[in-house]
């Protein structure tokens, strides 16, 4: 191991800490599986690039393990952490299927949004504030059909804003790396956000997921299957539903743009730009209502 990827003397001997391993190196952490006592927890330490996550761990701190990993100790930007396992919704969905593992999603959605006695974290991100990329992307997009779709997503975001039901912290990020599982058979979600807002929006993530299966994510049946089984879990309209995951979709677009991606090369863009167009055809055409 790298001597800047590890694990800092002083976080070994606050948390007691016999044996760490890096198991992830992201642009915006490190992760580490640690041993303390003959039993796992994970250190996730923060870069600078990863401090937009704190709001996350506010989140799991307030939530306290109900549906989430268990956050067991903060120092700094690192956080002691439940080791929820290694085994992801997408490996579940690989082998049972889709529809399985929509149970499990909202089977987890029960516990993410049960209520709790605890104050709600200040740190949460409103939704408003987490859509300014959408907004930005809009205004600067030109007349490109990039444009329109943004400057139509970012028209259907300020109209879901504005009627926003039930508003809570949010997990933010739900799809199927984000759900782990343990040897026990426990699910629970990873690596929140830490938003505030409508319940719904916690669902939009799931429909570009899992990541790169195109075949899955662009398949309008199964687009119309989601939203009809979210729009029962919440008791809203499929448009309510479907609307969200079109917003969420032009916002990972106009993140990625802003991180260098291109139109012209980056096939999971372009594949996050597909769902948004076909959900707008959906949208517009009143297909899911």
């Amino acid at each position: 191991m790298a001597a800047s990827s590890a694990l800092p003397i002083a976080l070994s001997e606050a948390w007691s800490i016999d044996k760490a391993e890096l198991i992830a190196d992201t642009p915006s952490s490190l992760v580490f599986r640690v041993w303390r006592s003959g039993s796992t927890n994970i250190v996730k330490s923060l870069k600078p690039a990863g401090h937009g996550e704190l709001p996350g761990l506010d989140f799991l701190e307030w939530r306290q393990g109900l549906g989430a990993v268990r956050l067991i100790d903060r120092i700094g930007h690192s956080s002691l952490l439940e080791d929820a396992g290694a085994g992801t919704l997408r490996e579940h969905l690989d082998r049972w299927g889709d529809e399985d593992a929509t149970d499990v999603v909202l089977r987890l959605l029960g516990k993410l949004h049960a209520p709790s006695g605890r104050t709600v974290p200040e740190a949460l991100v409103p939704l408003d504030r987490h859509f300014k990329s959408l907004f930005l992307l809009a205004e600067t997009s030109g007349s490109s059909e990039l444009g329109t779709v943004a400057r139509w997503a970012a028209h259907i975001a300020r109209g879901l804003l504005s009627v926003q039901l039930g508003q809570r912290p949010l997990h933010g990020d739900l799809h199927h790396e984000n759900i782990v599982q343990d040897a026990s058979g426990e699910w629970r979600a990873i690596d929140p956000q830490g938003l505030y807002g409508d319940p719904v929006y916690d669902v939009a993530n799931v429909f570009g997921n899992p990541l790169g299966n195109e075949r899955l994510v662009l398949d309008r049946l199964r687009i119309m299957r989601l939203t009809e089984r979210f729009a029962v879990h919440f008791g809203c309209s499929g448009r309510k539903v479907l609307s969200y995951a079109a917003v969420h979709a032009m916002l990972s677009v106009a993140w990625m743009l802003e991180d260098g991606a291109s139109l012209a090369g980056d096939a999971r863009l372009a594949e996050r730009l597909a769902f948004a167009r076909i959900a707008r055809s959906l949208v517009v055409e009143h297909f899911v209502d």
